[in-house]
């Protein structure tokens, strides 16, 4: 079963990275490793990190707050 929506999304993407490609004046393999090798688990990191962070700083907030009603 081939739906066609799909390959309208799949080709709109590769011809984004195309224009990116020629945007910075490289391929479009080396844009395609940048975004998806490089950029994207590094911005998954940082948001890994950030979301521990607000745990950490939520559960000090609501331990915090049982002492004071305690």
């Amino acid at each position: 079963m081939k739906f066609p929506s799909i390959d309208l999304i799949f080709n709109g993407c590769v011809d984004l990275l195309l224009f990116g490609a020629k945007i910075f004046g490289i391929t479009y393999n080396e844009i395609n490793v940048y975004i998806f090798c490089v950029i994207w688990p590094l911005f998954t990191l940082i948001l890994l990190g950030c979301v521990f962070q607000l745990l950490r700083t939520n559960r000090k907030l609501r331990t915090e707050l049982f002492k004071k009603r305690t």
